[in-house]
């Protein structure tokens, strides 16, 4: 480990002079993209692999059959889970090691055709009937269910012996305590059985980790594990059209009281910026309607954009090319894939200082504007959000556009290849 962070520092330093020495003959610190991905590749490789080294090798007695359970995959939306499973099979694919295959719970919906083409080897439960044929050859099985039904207890009473692995990809008691009690989150107990019948419990950050433990969770006797949600990053060489100099601001996302997606609209209001239009993307028109922001829609028209909830890639494309700024609010956030995306595309960003968002960013803090979540005091938390959203206007397009440069590089710890061996490492702790 010394010698890991020997590695590291050297690693820091050279990375410093590459820089300097490029703008002594370029007049700027904007490396082709190419060279300075390769370069920053090699190195961050190099780092993590001596890591890896100095503590362990994995190595694995068998390829290991690895059931991933779950009731999403696109179509099949219902919220972020189904990006995390594309990502976990696309993650494992062609591993000399693990094999996964999908398990899809049709208690709720049909598994498409296109599914089924798509994914070979996917398996479905239409039935009780069918966890035996299922199962019957899976060593270890990742669970993505957020609600037990009775299923999760069914598959440990007939494979008592194959380690079951569940996902918390958000504590839904947290969810119903921040979204003040939503009828969608109130059967919290429910994701509490879950956690009861499970081996281990995957947290997604160490926040996460010790809101589990602050329920006391950590008393079932159930493992826990921390691991980040991976993130490929799409536009390592890719030059976006980006306009630094727009004030315009955004937010997408779900619209639940926890994430308080009016806050980026009440900030603007607070600063009387006549100029600045405010973008707010994935409102959801269902079947009650959405009294508060038709009312919002209303109040603001000459400044407020709503874009209802859609699926649509060209809708949201359309988003990001509009907004000069996006906004990540909330008094909860257990992990965080728009910021992920906001870095990705090198879009300014003033994230929360909460949770998986500051764990995600921690590294580059000093490139990205921050703002001091005030859980207890709403108006507060708009007055704390407005401060920093002026110096965000005040800070220069170039100066925007190096920021968002520096602060892409904390994705490197999100990629695939890295995450892999996380899992890699449990998994072979369990079989």
């Amino acid at each position: 480990m010394f010698i890991y962070g020997m590695l590291s520092s050297i690693i820091e330093v050279f990375k410093m002079i590459l820089e300097r020495v490029y703008f002594m003959f370029h007049g700027t610190y904007e490396i082709n993209h190419d060279i300075l991905y390769n370069i920053y590749k090699s190195m961050f490789e190099l780092s993590y692999t001596t890591n890896v080294n100095a503590t362990e090798v994995i190595k694995f007695d068998k390829k290991i059959k690895l059931g991933l359970l779950t009731n999403e995959i696109p179509p099949i939306v219902y919220g972020g889970v189904a990006t995390w499973i594309v990502n976990f099979i696309k993650m494992f694919e062609n591993d000399k090691d693990v094999e996964v295959v999908p398990i899809f719970l049709a208690y709720q919906d049909t598994l498409p055709d296109e599914c089924l083409k798509k994914y070979k080897n996917i398996r479905v439960i239409n039935s009780e009937e069918d966890i035996i044929g299922c199962f019957s050859d899976i060593d270890v099985c990742v669970n993505n269910l957020w609600i037990a039904l009775d299923t999760i207890i069914n598959i440990k009473k007939q494979y008592p012996n194959m380690s079951m692995v569940s996902v918390c990809h958000s504590l839904i008691r947290m969810e119903n305590i921040t979204n003040m009690g939503s009828c969608y989150t109130n059967n919290f107990n429910q994701q509490e059985i879950t956690f009861q019948n499970s081996d281990y419990v995957v947290l997604i950050s160490k926040a996460e980790e010790r809101y589990y433990n602050s329920f006391g969770y950590n008393l079932f006797g159930t493992k826990t594990q921390v691991i980040y949600n991976s993130y490929t990053p799409k536009y390592d060489n890719v030059e976006l059209d980006i306009n630094y100099g727009s004030n315009d601001v955004g937010y997408i996302g779900r619209h639940v009281p926890r994430k308080r997606p009016e806050i980026p609209l009440l900030a603007v209001n607070t600063l009387e910026n006549s100029d600045v239009r405010v973008f707010n993307m994935g409102v959801d028109y269902d079947k009650y309607d959405n009294e508060y922001w038709r009312k919002l829609e209303k109040e603001h028209k000459d400044r407020l954009v709503i874009i209802p909830f859609s699926t649509d890639t060209k809708v949201k494309e359309d988003y990001w090319k509009t907004i000069g700024i996006n906004c990540i609010t909330g008094i909860y956030e257990p992990f965080g894939y728009t910021i992920c995306e906001s870095l990705d595309r090198r879009i300014p960003v003033i994230v929360s200082d909460i949770d998986g968002p500051k764990e995600i960013i921690e590294e580059v803090k000093d490139n990205i504007i921050t703002y001091e979540v005030d859980i207890d005091n709403y108006k507060n938390d708009i007055n704390n959000f407005s401060k920093v959203l002026d110096e965000m206007w005040k800070i220069s397009p170039e100066q925007r556009k190096i920021n968002c440069e520096k602060a892409r590089k904390c994705l490197d710890k999100l990629r695939p290849e890295v995450i892999k061996e996380d899992w890699k490492r449990l998994i072979h702790e369990i079989c």
